[in-house]
């Protein structure tokens, strides 16, 4: 496994030596280490219907959709005004804070498309460069993320109305196999589309639409070296979740022993402050090892869509096929 292998060691050096990178991380982490085979663990559930509409059921179940709720809005807001403006303006900084965080997430996961990239070719980069680069290509990255999670959500409807509205169990589940078994491959590919499209408008400088077009040309020449670093990806981040939980477990005994000697000696307050201050630990691990997870997954697509939009990759299936064949 060379090919990977340089590319994954590569990766990893990066991000080790450029911990600045970090930063990014920790946001860029938001929109999800698991790599594009955790979709297919995302639509699981024993209710077929609910696992395909899983939000938009919990939605609805809070009958913001029944007729007499924009009714019922405009009498509170008569009869209670002073409380209604304060909910809407609570809503109303809810959004905010929402819309902030998601700039922030991909104004960084431009940063590091673009940091990783110069770090790569050996030229200038630092964390001015990445941020101001990550705000210049917010929106066409920001355009690319929406249309796939909008080409997605545009495929789950029309392939799972028929869930929502069929009543026969046994048809329900035939159905889901069915229809996971169409969207779990079609939602992995659009998402290693968007990996290359975003690294050609950012590090190519490309156009969206031009993006898209030759990010779909480099996945059709390179579908199995996709798949195959997404699978490798994929252990790793389950490696790492694991070393996460191992890790938290072994804090967890010295803290509960801390914990203990604290309450007998201070009473409640002692155990609280033992318990903060484990919960503050657990927390920087998570957020740490998350931040450089983030960086290390998206510096190895960076690194292998450099070599692939130089024709360098191979498939590691392919080369073990060629070489049973010589052999």
């Amino acid at each position: 496994m060379p090919f990977y292998r340089n590319i994954l060691k590569q990766a990893w050096e990066l991000t080790w030596r450029n911990k600045y990178l970090w930063v990014f991380g920790v946001f860029a982490a938001l929109i999800g280490n698991g790599g594009e085979l955790e979709i297919l663990f995302n639509n699981s559930g024993a209710n077929p219907s609910q696992a395909l509409f899983p939000a938009w059921q919990r939605m609805a179940a809070t009958g913001v959709f029944r007729p007499g709720t924009l009714t019922n809005i405009g009498n509170l807001l008569k009869n209670d005004t002073l409380n209604m403006l304060i909910v809407l303006v609570t809503c109303l900084i809810i959004l905010a804070v929402f819309l902030f965080v998601v700039w922030l997430v991909v104004v960084s996961q431009a940063a590091l498309v673009n940091n990783t990239a110069a770090i790569i070719k050996q030229k200038k980069h630092n964390f001015k460069d990445g941020w101001q680069n990550g705000i210049i290509n917010f929106w066409p990255v920001l355009g690319l993320n929406i249309l796939v999670k909008v080409i997605i959500f545009a495929m789950l409807v029309a392939i799972g109305l028929p869930l929502v509205l069929w009543s026969s169990n046994f048809n329900l589940n035939i159905f889901y196999i069915l229809a996971l078994v169409i969207m779990a491959p079609v939602s992995i590919i659009l998402s290693f589309i968007a990996k290359y499209a975003i690294a050609y408008v950012v590090v190519g400088k490309y156009k969206v639409g031009q993006a898209i077009g030759q990010s779909w040309q480099l996945f059709k020449d390179n579908w199995l070296v996709s798949f195959e670093m997404a699978i490798i990806l994929f252990l790793i981040n389950l490696l790492v979740g694991l070393a996460i939980v191992l890790a938290i477990l072994v804090l967890a005994v010295p803290f509960l022993f801390l914990g203990l000697i604290f309450y007998y000696a201070f009473s409640l307050a002692g155990s609280w402050i033992i318990a903060v201050l484990a919960f503050a630990s657990f927390l920087f691990i998570v957020v740490t090892m998350g931040a450089a997870l983030a960086v290390f997954q998206i510096a190895s697509w960076t690194g292998l869509f450099l070599e692939l939009d130089k024709k360098r990759g191979v498939s590691k299936l392919v080369r073990v096929v060629n070489d049973m064949v010589k052999a």
